[in-house]
């Protein structure tokens, strides 16, 4: 069983929200239960877990009844642009081979959630794609959009149809995959897992257009280290962290904490606590610590309440007791005077 918690980026969610408002539902319709604040569509590099994505995708699907093509919709919405680093690092490649080693290695940078490998024999190049792990129910969908989208996006760099000799699908989905490549020309094959896409090795000697090999090594370097800083799991809890240092409250609620996460109260507690955390002990972490930083600087407990926005100092010293165990006032004189000692031994 995959583990769903490496981090997606948010431009595969936008186009999926272009999709489904094009066909009549809006955005908080795909967002429902999936723990995304909305906020996230207007970060530049806004990310969210691969489990989200999914569950945005679940929606999507359940809502259209798996409708056959809308998949397809959305990759040819996606632009190789869109994955950033990935992108520049396939076209500085210095010949076709390469960037489809690119494509192999960094697939979870794209849209792909399945795992890819190449293979040569004899005069063929082979891609592999393993996507038995994808939930059964997303799975043509899912294969639409990343075949629309690498189709689409070859035809953009490129300006002429692949070296394609023969796709061979698994999962009965050959024929799901036909209206895509209609204008190719190539055999469609059934077969088992996993999906193999099997290309002349020949003509992938072929120079890339924008082909800048010092460049390609470096933007290979950035892809590297890209993945593994994604693999790096943020979940609900992240999430939850992220609401409540915008509101900047520690007086906000857990139903409107979960209410601008699309969840349920009880769906969020039941999140938090499979991540072993829960919705008190995240809120004394991220309020305490950000009441410290405040207080460190050398701002009053009058101005420091007034800032995370309480009433006054009584109600923020009866929450920092929660939060920290003593008062602000003892704390800030606590770290005034580890200030001044740290200061004096230097």
């Amino acid at each position: 069983m995959a583990s769903w918690e490496w981090r997606r980026p948010v431009t595969n969610l936008v186009v999926l929200a272009e999709v489904a408002q094009e066909h009549g539902a809006d955005r908080n319709e795909i967002l429902r239960g999936t723990g995304i604040d909305p906020a996230v569509f207007a970060e530049p590099e806004g990310e969210v877990t691969a489990a989200q994505e999914l569950a945005v995708v679940r929606n999507l699907v359940t809502r259209f009844d798996d409708r056959p093509g809308l998949g397809i919709e959305a990759g040819l919405r996606t632009r190789l642009t869109m994955h950033g680093v990935y992108s520049l690092a396939l076209m500085s490649s210095p010949r076709l081979l390469e960037a489809l080693g690119v494509v192999t290695r960094y697939s979870a940078l794209t849209t792909s959630f399945g795992r890819m490998w190449p293979q040569v024999e004899g005069d063929e190049y082979s891609v592999f794609v393993d996507d038995t792990d994808v939930p059964s129910d997303l799975r043509a969908f899912l294969l639409e959009r990343d075949m629309a989208a690498a189709l689409t996006n070859w035809l953009l760099v490129m300006g002429a149809k692949p070296p394609l000799v023969r796709l061979e699908f698994a999962g009965g989905l050959s024929s799901r995959m036909a209206a895509i490549f209609e204008s190719v020309d190539v055999p469609l094959i059934d077969r088992a897992d996993p999906h193999q896409l099997v290309l002349n090795l020949a003509e992938l000697d072929a120079p890339m257009p924008l082909a800048s090999p010092l460049t390609a090594a470096q933007f290979d370097k950035e892809c590297a280290e890209l993945l593994e800083r994604r693999g790096l799991h943020k979940g609900v809890a992240g999430s939850v962290r992220e609401v409540l240092m915008r509101q900047m409250n520690g007086r906000v609620s857990q139903e409107e904490v979960a209410a601008l996460l699309n969840l349920s109260l009880r769906t969020m507690r039941r999140r938090l606590a499979e991540e072993g955390t829960s919705y008190r002990q995240l809120s004394s972490e991220t309020y305490g610590s950000l009441a410290e930083d405040l207080l460190s600087t050398g701002l009053t407990v009058e101005d420091v309440a007034y800032r995370m926005g309480y009433s006054g100092a009584p109600a923020f010293s009866n929450a920092f007791k929660q939060w920290r165990g003593i008062s602000p006032g003892r704390f800030a004189r606590e770290a005034a005077t580890q200030s001044h000692r740290s200061t004096v031994h230097r």
